[in-house]
C-alpha cells in the first residue's frame, strides 16, 4: 500500500509540472521547453523536499491539485449503486493547481490601505493566492469550488500555521481578467482597492504592458 500511495505521489507531480509547461505558454520567460524548464520556474510555489532552514524565516507553501474525473468506458461498475468504489476504474486528469505562498520580499509590494494594517502585520501570516485552470475547465464554476475547499480546509488547519495564530490571503487580480474577479466575489473576498502598477514591461494576459489596474481583494482564513 505505501509503494502504491508513493506512486501516486510521484505521478500526480509529474502531472503538475506537465500542466504547468502547458500554461506558461503566457509566461513572461515563455513557454518552457523541458520538464527542467518547468521544475525550474515552480519552485516558487511548488513544496519541496530540498527547503534547509538557513536561519530564514519559515516559508509556507500550500497547493491543491483539481482534477477532472472520468467513468473508465469498459467499466461496469456504474451498473449496481449497490457495488463498492473501485478506484481503479476510474480515470483522471489534473485540470488546475491553486496554491497559496507566504508574502515575502519577492512578492509585489502593497501599500497598507489594500492591505492589512501595519500594527497587525508582525502577529498575522499574508498569504498570496494563485490559481491556474486548463481552458477546458472554464466556465464550469471548478474555480468558485475549489477556492471555497482550499479556504475551508486552511481554516481549519490552525497547527500548520504556527506560530501565527491570523491568517489572511490576499489575491491581485489583473483589470482584463472580470472571469476572476466574479470569483473573488463568490468565495468571500473582499475588494480593498486598485492598485496601480507601472514598471518595466511584463508579458500579462498574453501581451507586453508597462501599467496595468490591479484588483486587489482579501480576507482572514484565520482570526
Amino acid at each position: 500500500m505505501a509503494s502504491r500511495n508513493l506512486q501516486q505521489r510521484k505521478g500526480y507531480m509529474v502531472e503538475a509540472v506537465e500542466l504547468l509547461s502547458r500554461l506558461t505558454l503566457r509566461s513572461i520567460k515563455g513557454r518552457s521547453k523541458s520538464i527542467e524548464d518547468t521544475e525550474k520556474a515552480s519552485k516558487g510555489f511548488l513544496p519541496t523536499n530540498d527547503e534547509e532552514d538557513g536561519g530564514e524565516e519559515k516559508s509556507y507553501k500550500v497547493v491543491y491539485a483539481v482534477h477532472s474525473t472520468h467513468q473508465n468506458p469498459n467499466s461496469d461498475s456504474a451498473k449496481s449503486e449497490s457495488q463498492s468504489f473501485e478506484p481503479e476504474k476510474i480515470s483522471t486528469e489534473l485540470v488546475g493547481l491553486v496554491t497559496l505562498k507566504s508574502v515575502d520580499s519577492s512578492s509585489l509590494a502593497l501599500p497598507e490601505y489594500l492591505t492589512i494594517p501595519a500594527d497587525a502585520a508582525a502577529s498575522t501570516l499574508s498569504l498570496d493566492l494563485g490559481y491556474m485552470f486548463l481552458p477546458a475547465a472554464w466556465g464550469k464554476g471548478l474555480a468558485t469550488e475549489t477556492l471555497n475547499a482550499v479556504f475551508k480546509c486552511c481554516g481549519k488547519a490552525q497547527s500548520f500555521w504556527t506560530p501565527y495564530s491570523k491568517v489572511y490571503v490576499r489575491a491581485i487580480v489583473n483589470e482584463e481578467n472580470p472571469a476572476s474577479m466574479r470569483v473573488m466575489q463568490k468565495t468571500g473576498m473582499t475588494e480593498k482597492g486598485i492598485y496601480e502598477w507601472t514598471g518595466q514591461p511584463v508579458f500579462l494576459a498574453g501581451k507586453w504592458v508597462e501599467r496595468s489596474s490591479l484588483h486587489i481583494y482579501g480576507m482572514h482564513l484565520l482570526e
